[in-house]
């Protein structure tokens, strides 16, 4: 066997929201790294994708229908057999940004509903599917683009932060490329994507010292299937390493990972079966090089406590611990690690925890945790909570919480503190 438990459940960590013991033990069955790695890749058993009526509401444009569609995603990542696709989906989220705050509540939802579905697929698919979603045309505004009246706004971020990333194009090529992308636009009446062949520029532009009749389409192909495939295929390797790896790869692992995901001719899956395939994967500076995103800190919560979305309630606390789902903060998405250091999203955090340890007592988690030796009341929060390897300090410091109350004769409040304690401690805490 060439793995640990240990390694299990790192896996299970970056590739969803946290593994149960029963999870790694069956996994834990399999007899090579090889076969864990695309055990957790087989997204076979993945549940019907279906939108929520309330989401569907004319009636109410906002609240209700975003209410509903962070709960269901929320549901999905915490109770998906799946769990991967669940996190790519997210991934992409905070890749290809859209934000509601830009349109209705449905349109976003089908967005996500779309990357949901290519998550692990093709590349070229889903970028191209991306450029003609409803919501990335109203929130970079190309539905207005069009012929002598261009509109550069997704053309660049297209290039610069979509799939390419900086010194790869230059402001002429923006410039052409916004023309290239005329004509593509949005039906407001089916709130779907319409080409309006009259809107769109025909003339010859150069693009990447290529001049010809651009259309917007042909101009992903060329990045992702043409001559810019390996700048293409190294942007987007670094940014899916520093999201399910951690940050400042050495480069000798972007090449191999470039190289593989252009050999896999740019399937999804195969770049991140080559990310968890990696030594450096199961390093102990990537075991400790990403903090959990508020809502994946929240989801791997209600994975834990058997909580769900309507009781849980993470609507209330998304926006205060930093993470706004289906609303990233701009174009470029929510930073991650640092970005999500901040003493208000820390305070926003909290609030979640202190809301939580109630749910959780009524639903009798950690009860008779109180007349446990404190040893064994803190072996049940780790266990509970997956947290494989706590540090010493950790667990030291949970010891010290139950014998504590216990000695003030407090042994009622050791079943809700074990859930703040266990939530807000820098093991759960880590991703």
């Amino acid at each position: 066997m060439d793995f640990t438990r240990a390694d299990v459940a790192h896996l299970l960590r970056r590739a969803g929201f946290g593994g149960t013991t029963a999870e790694i033990d069956a996994l834990m069955e399999l007899d090579s790294w090889a076969e864990v790695v695309d055990r957790v890749l087989d997204t076979t058993a993945n549940p019907a994708d279906v939108i929520p009526e309330a989401v569907e509401d004319r009636d109410d444009q906002w609240y209700v229908p975003w209410v509903s569609s962070v709960q269901y995603w929320m549901d999905r990542m915490a109770t998906s057999p799946t769990p991967i696709v669940e996190k790519m989906t997210l991934f992409w989220h905070g890749f290809f940004v859209s934000s509601v705050e830009k349109m209705v509540t449905r349109v976003m939802f089908k967005q996500i509903k779309t990357y949901r579905a290519l998550a692990l697929g093709d590349l070229h698919e889903l970028a191209q599917e991306m450029a003609k979603d409803p919501a990335m045309l109203l929130y970079l505004d190309n539905w207005t683009n069009k012929v002598g009246n261009p509109n550069e706004n997704f053309a660049r971020e297209l290039m610069e932060l979509f799939l390419l990333g900086q010194g790869h194009y230059t402001e002429a090529d923006v410039v052409d490329m916004a023309r290239a992308w005329t004509g593509h636009s949005f039906d407001t009446e089916g709130e779907t994507y319409i080409y309006y062949p009259g809107r769109h520029d025909n003339g010859q532009k150069t693009i990447w010292g290529m001049t010809r009749n651009w259309d917007g389409p042909d101009t992903i192909t060329e990045m992702v299937r043409g001559s810019k495939q390996q700048a293409c295929a190294r942007f987007v390797a670094t940014k899916l390493w520093a999201f399910l790896a951690g940050p400042a790869p050495a480069p000798a692992v972007i090449d191999d990972l470039a190289a593989a995901f252009v050999t896999a001719d740019m399937d999804i899956k195969e770049l991140v079966r080559a990310i968890f395939l990696r030594p450096e994967f199961r390093t102990p500076a990537v075991r400790t090089g990403l903090l959990r995103s508020p809502v994946e800190w929240m989801v791997a919560t209600m994975r834990a406590l058997g909580l769900p979305a309507n009781v849980a309630r993470p609507e209330w606390f998304v926006e205060r611990a930093g993470q706004y789902l289906y609303a990233p903060p701009n174009v470029g998405g929510w930073r991650a690690n640092e970005g999500w250091i901040a003493t208000s999203t820390t305070w926003g955090r909290g609030s979640f925890a202190s809301h939580i340890q109630w749910m959780a007592r009524d639903r009798g988690v950690f009860a008779g945790a109180g007349s446990m030796t404190p040893a064994a009341a803190a072996q049940m929060a780790f266990d509970r909570f997956g947290v494989a390897e706590p540090s010493p300090a950790t667990r030291a410091a949970v010891e010290a919480y139950v014998r504590g109350e216990q000695t003030a004769h407090r042994g009622w409040a050791v079943q809700p503190g074990l859930v703040v304690l266990m939530m807000m401690s820098p093991d759960f805490q880590a991703a």
